[in-house]
């Protein structure tokens, strides 16, 4: 996904079809709801237009991955048994994708701190990785929290994996 298209029979399905697919699997739901569900998750990050979610859930219809049910007259769109399959294979390739970003991201750090030792400015705080608008401090607090936690996640899936890792090698002894 990262700064890429993936591709169903044919058809490019974009980052952003891939988040509203994400958020399809939660549940059905109507064009609003999913541009809701994305503001919401990418906290002014990322802020969806309802001029591109909805061309969108067309193109998702329209390719198989998603279907549309009217419903007093608003339109639900849910994924279909094609589109459920599509985001699991996607995910499979998560670990890959991950290691990219990371090794993005790592580039990103290394030149920001050449760049600062080499002249002036500051490669900035971990916790600048959060909107400015958070001048509410509890809210701030909620996000650190919540980054912390999920690095504690991915480092005891890290620990799981060296351990048994570790196992393998010593019974391979």
């Amino acid at each position: 996904m990262f700064g890429g298209r993936r591709d169903y029979k044919g058809c490019k399905i974009s980052p952003m079809q891939l988040a509203i697919m994400l958020v399809l699997t939660e549940r059905p739901m109507y064009g609003y709801e999913v541009l809701k569900a994305l503001r919401d998750r990418f906290e002014g990050v990322w802020t969806p237009q309802t001029g591109s979610i909805y061309p969108a859930l067309k193109r998702l219809a329209e390719s198989g991955l998603a279907s549309s049910e009217q419903r007093d007259g608003t339109d639900y769109y849910s994924l279909t048994d094609e589109g459920v399959e599509w985001v699991r294979e996607t995910l499979r390739h998560a670990p890959r994708d991950i290691r990219l970003m990371s090794r993005y991201f790592d580039l990103l750090g290394q030149t920001a701190i050449r760049l600062h030792v080499e002249g002036e400015g500051s490669p900035g705080k971990f916790s600048e990785m959060f909107e400015k608008e958070d001048a509410d401090r509890a809210e701030h607090l909620r996000k650190l929290k919540r980054a912390r936690e999920l690095i504690a996640q991915h480092l005891a899936e890290i620990d799981r994996e060296l351990s048994e890792l570790n196992s393998e090698e010593q019974g391979g002894r």
